[in-house]
């Protein structure tokens, strides 16, 4: 129940009950230990209205002691280490999310719904995650390229 009413939250903080959010693109990645996704949903906001969610879910059995995850993204990277609490979720091979990007000022509205396909997919041609973990088995790293899976 708990992990229901946790959903719901972030699926709320998200966006999702606004009005805009009938669309989504979705861009996905993995690799025999870890699962990522990055998605380009509508958001309401002064100052953009496309948000950049990106969520991470161990594949793997070991239990991870340690994390950092970075994405390379178009113009930069943005990275994080996952908190004690974080670790939890990730070791009940939940989905966490990890962060939320936004564009750039001068584009605060792109990519949209109506977005072609083939320019997803140029544009984001080379998003990827770069993980570093620590489990029972040592130290280990990968990258993982993200391709356009989903678009409206």
């Amino acid at each position: 129940m708990r992990h229901i009413v946790l959903f719901l939250m972030v699926f709320l903080l998200l966006g999702g009950c606004s009005a805009n959010d009938d669309w989504v693109h979705t861009f996905t990645g993995e690799s025999d230990n870890w699962i990522v996704v990055m998605e380009i949903r509508p958001i309401e906001s002064e100052h953009t209205t496309v948000a950049y969610p990106f969520y991470l879910m161990k594949r793997m059995e070991s239990q991870v002691t340690k994390v950092y995850a970075e994405a390379d993204l178009v113009n930069e990277s943005r990275g994080s280490n996952l908190n004690q609490i974080d670790l939890e979720e990730i070791n009940k091979k939940q989905q966490l999310l990890l962060f939320q990007e936004y564009p750039n000022s001068p584009s605060p509205d792109f990519p949209g719904k109506d977005t072609p396909k083939e320019q997803l997919e140029y544009y984001f041609s080379d998003l990827k995650m770069n993980l570093k973990w620590t489990d029972e088995r040592g130290q280990h790293q990968e990258q993982i390229m993200l391709k356009l899976k989903t678009a409206p």
